[in-house]
């Protein structure tokens, strides 16, 4: 199986003082790789989850100069309502600067709470979970 992958460009305002991409960035560039991913696992234009937990290990300096980068996600291990994902972020020379795992929440809008995947939603998401 390919792992999910998405194109995203380095913005000018992720470039701090010291002309690299900030550690906010990073977790913005995650965010929006995994909500593009859930979009697609979901069947949704605005999937309803919430981040629990985030892990971030920063590898190699970014550059804008290294974009655009290519942001991967897959899923490890899904549960009820919960799906844990890894994640890389790998510049366009192929360098893995950033590494994170994540924990997101099947979240309910109305009641505000976590809910359980629907069963083709976790068929979806089960069949890329990597061992």
């Amino acid at each position: 199986m390919t792992t999910w992958t998405v194109a995203l460009p380095l913005r000018e305002e992720y470039v701090d003082y010291l002309g690299h991409v900030t550690a906010a960035a990073h977790l913005a560039l995650c965010e929006e790789a995994r909500t593009h991913w859930l979009m697609e696992m979901l069947l949704e234009e605005q999937p309803a989850f919430v981040l629990v937990r985030q892990e971030l290990d920063y590898r190699h300096e970014l550059l804008q100069s290294d974009g655009p980068v290519t942001v991967s996600v897959e899923p490890v291990a899904l549960t009820r309502s919960t799906v844990t994902v890894q994640e890389a972020i790998v510049s366009s020379s192929g360098t893995t600067h950033t590494e994170s795992r994540a924990v997101l929440v099947r979240w309910d809008r109305e009641e505000r709470r976590a809910m359980a995947f629907l069963p083709a939603e976790r068929d979806r998401i089960s069949r890329r979970v990597i061992p």
